[in-house]
């Protein structure tokens, strides 16, 4: 597995990620390719899951990693609080359901957002509550330019009543204690509308818009705590590993649903289109 550490700090954080924006290196879309070995991680010798699992787990490192800190800067303000009683949310995707599932073996009440009847029978498969996102279309919301006219104003007004609506609902009215929000600018409003007093928003992408806006004193006076994480820590990549491999903490994967080496342009495609059911799309390089 290629551990993605272009350049890291003096505490093993990655500043630079490979392939991603560290300059002078490629990315995977190549049949022979060359990798400093530093960055290679063995898969477990004689591991109960296949390569294709395997494959996942750049989401699951970075989900390892982003839990952590938000799940202990949430204990610092709520150390005698049951987990039980509080409510983890996640705006969909393979990282966000990564998280969840530690939330859940952590005792949270856990739930995130889907657009398809197949991706919300997984989540029921996996203990998950799934949030069909369809009930509420109009909760983007572009903080640059903010829609105007009276119809998209109330449209977004009907989703995001909606929205506040089930994490009602799922929080026992008390909102959400830990927030997984890896979309960013266009759901931020609704996100910091269905936070809990002493709320962790964590944050380790930007999908949909980097710059957040927030009114301070509201965030302050809410005591809410704001995690930004990013890649992992170099010096845990076989901790994280071995973890997987003890606990079962790895993705089912349907090997139908796997593109050939051939085929990533359809695959991006079909990603763009949201044609993909799978949180983890992959492509082989070689035939099994």
């Amino acid at each position: 597995m290629v551990m993605p550490f272009s350049k890291r700090d003096r505490y093993g954080y990655a500043e630079i990620v490979y392939a991603y924006e560290a300059p002078q290196t490629i990315g995977l879309l190549a049949k022979r390719t060359k990798i400093d070995s530093d960055l290679l991680l063995p898969i477990p010798e004689n591991s109960k899951y296949s390569l294709p699992q395997w494959a996942a787990y750049a989401r699951y490192f970075t989900a390892w990693d982003n839990w952590r800190i938000a799940h202990r800067c949430w204990s610092t303000q709520m150390e005698d609080q049951d987990p039980g009683d509080h409510l983890v949310f996640g705006w969909g995707g393979g990282v966000v359901l990564a998280e969840l599932q530690l939330a859940k073996r952590a005792g949270f009440r856990v739930a995130m957002t889907a657009g398809s009847d197949a991706r919300l029978a997984e989540l029921g498969r996996l203990g998950i509550t799934g949030v069909d996102r369809r009930l509420f279309p109009h909760l983007t919301n572009d903080p640059d330019n903010p829609p105007s006219d009276p119809a998209s104003v109330a449209s977004y007004r009907t989703s995001e009543k909606e929205f506040l609506r089930t994490i009602n609902a799922l929080s026992g009215g008390a909102g959400v204690a830990i927030f997984v929000d890896n979309m960013g600018a266009p759901l931020y409003k609704a996100t910091v509308k269905a936070m809990a007093r002493q709320g962790v928003i964590t944050t380790v992408g930007w999908k949909q818009g980097m710059r957040t806006y927030n009114l301070r004193a509201s965030e302050c006076i809410n005591r809410h705590l704001h995690v930004n994480t990013h890649v992992w820590r170099y010096d845990d990549c076989a901790t994280i590993r071995d973890q997987q491999e003890q606990t079962a903490w790895i993705p089912s994967i349907d090997p139908a649903g796997i593109y050939d080496f051939d085929d990533v342009e359809r695959l991006a495609e079909d990603y763009s289109k949201g044609r993909v059911e799978s949180y983890f799309p992959l492509y082989r390089v070689n035939k099994a």
